[in-house]
């Protein structure tokens, strides 16, 4: 009789506690890529938060949270930097784009034009994030050289529709709750996302691994 309960209470502390740890990577994120001034320690810190995520996920995390982020992020600093290079840079040339079609005055050029320009941004958009999201996950899980980073994570999800589209079905709706409940970016925002976009690709790279 009292064994159902205590299986209940058990399994609550179990999810709070592993809440509690999403919030502390989530924190380790944020002092990791500050510690970078962001633009050398976002990947190093997403990279480093997805290793330790994925074995908090396996139930192997054990009680060393914060040595293991920065063990990570020590490791990899200087070679995912150079990886996450290409994405920078793409981010640049697609905002310097975007804004050049969105800051025309009206009528100055054709809109089926505007529209078609704004498609091809968006779609470029969204491949590079998901090449983005597929790099830290490779780095997280390999080391390899940098090259063969950027053609593993710009080929598989191409290769692999099915996790493409449920990567970014996963991240807009992720943008949504986090854009209607604030307060949740501060304990959630970086370690949900990178989170399910580990599992994502980390599966997929699984079953490429059994195939080979």
């Amino acid at each position: 009789m009292n064994d159902n309960p205590i299986g209940w209470a058990g399994r609550l502390m179990e999810w709070l506690q592993f809440g509690t740890r999403l919030v502390l990577v989530n924190i380790l994120f944020v002092a990791g890529a500050l510690a970078g001034l962001v633009l050398f320690g976002l990947f190093p810190a997403a990279v480093a938060a997805t290793t330790v995520l994925a074995r908090l996920r396996a139930g192997a995390a054990g009680d060393h949270l914060v040595r293991d982020f920065i063990t990570a992020y020590r490791a990899q600093f200087l070679h995912v930097n150079r990886v996450g290079s290409v994405f920078w840079l793409a981010g640049v040339v697609l905002f310097v784009n975007a804004h050049s079609v969105l800051g025309r005055p009206a009528g100055g050029s054709v809109p089926a034009v505007e529209a078609v320009l704004l498609v091809l941004s968006a779609v470029a958009g969204a491949g590079t994030l998901a090449a983005a999201a597929t790099a830290v996950a490779i780095c997280s899980r390999y080391r390899d050289t940098v090259y063969r980073t950027w053609r593993l994570a710009f080929l598989l999800p191409l290769v692999s529709p099915l996790m493409s589209i449920s990567l970014l079905a996963s991240l807009v709706a992720l943008t949504v709750v986090f854009s209607g409940m604030n307060v949740l970016v501060p304990l959630f925002g970086a370690s949900v996302p990178l989170l399910l976009s580990g599992w994502l690709v980390g599966r997929r790279l699984g079953t490429l691994e059994t195939a080979a």
